[in-house]
């Protein structure tokens, strides 16, 4: 049987361990927000550069001309 001090004791450990749960929870929601932030940043970059070659929004255009002239360069 456990005393009064041993109860309390279990009691605070349940109070901090839900706290830690909560603090871990929102620190993996921050990070996942920082996650999506840099890829989004990434793709926000990756748009631009194939609007800034004259492709506008047609990502597969860019890619196959890329594709085309690693393979001429490759080919020198």
């Amino acid at each position: 049987m456990q005393d009064y001090w041993e109860r309390r004791e279990e009691m605070w450990d349940d109070y901090f361990a839900k706290d830690d749960a909560i603090r871990e929870r929102y620190h993996r929601e921050a990070e996942d927000m920082r996650n999506e932030s840099l890829i989004y940043d990434e793709h926000a970059e990756y748009m631009q550069k194939v609007s800034d070659t004259g492709f506008g929004n047609n990502c597969q255009a860019y890619e196959i001309e890329q594709a085309r002239l690693r393979e001429a360069n490759e080919s020198l």
